[in-house]
């Protein structure tokens, strides 16, 4: 081989399995964090701003992107508060899909309240929970938020199917749930008498006497799903 072939040989890229430069590594390596900080930028501001009053423009602000430029990684703000909704999902401890219905049940109750009181991107779910819930919620929102109820959806039906859990119609009280884990940011105090661990657990307690079959719920109120109770 002559020299110069050597030296073409020597300058041309290196190619990973699949054909992937490292060159192109980076650069997707670029645009991830550019994701994630974008991400960051629109759990604030809709935290702070809500949804409806949100600006693409602020988002791309903060990140150091004009609008136009953030279009080029997302195309509305119903993505990125999507996203957000999604990453929640994935980010679910391994303890709630192991384990007896019971204990995943609350761990998945005390990851979500710990995150809707602690973090920015809890915060911006929990603020704009009426957006997320909402009939005419934009198709991706619609989609993110039925992945996320279906977790629940599916430790509950668990719960059933082994008798831990009363018959209850799952998807109400998925929803119901999900109303009372999120408005605890509303109320709960960090400087209050009471630590969020404490809270969380009160907050399960009362929710999950709810759902435990019969014989362990509480005797205090009917049952609201006992079809054979009459009104008077």
């Amino acid at each position: 081989m002559s020299e110069q072939a050597d030296a073409h040989a020597s300058e041309a890229p290196e190619y990973a399995a699949g054909g992937e430069t490292p060159a192109k590594r980076r650069r997707e390596l670029r645009q991830t964090r550019r994701r994630v900080e974008i991400l960051e930028a629109a759990a604030e501001e809709f935290a702070i701003r809500g949804y409806h009053d949100a600006s693409l423009q602020r988002i791309g602000d903060k990140v150091g992107l004009s609008k136009a430029s953030l279009y080029y990684y997302v195309s509305s703000k119903s993505d990125l508060l999507a996203e957000l909704l999604i990453a929640a999902v994935d980010s679910q401890p391994a303890e709630v899909s192991e384990g007896e219905p019971a204990e995943r049940l609350r761990e998945f109750m005390h990851t979500h309240v710990s995150r809707v009181c602690t973090t920015v991107e809890g915060q911006a779910l929990a603020d704009n929970s009426d957006v997320l819930m909402s009939k005419t919620a934009p198709a991706n929102l619609a989609a993110a938020r039925r992945r996320y109820e279906d977790v629940l959806a599916s430790i509950l039906r668990s719960g059933i199917a082994s008798g831990d859990f009363r018959d209850v119609p799952v998807r109400p009280v998925v929803k119901f749930i999900f109303a009372g884990l999120n408005s605890v940011p509303q109320w709960y105090q960090p400087s209050g008498e009471f630590p969020l661990e404490r809270v969380v657990d009160d907050v399960m307690g009362i929710l999950l006497t709810g759902v435990l079959a019969d014989g362990r719920s509480s005797s205090i109120a009917p049952d609201p799903f006992d079809r054979t109770r009459t009104e008077k």
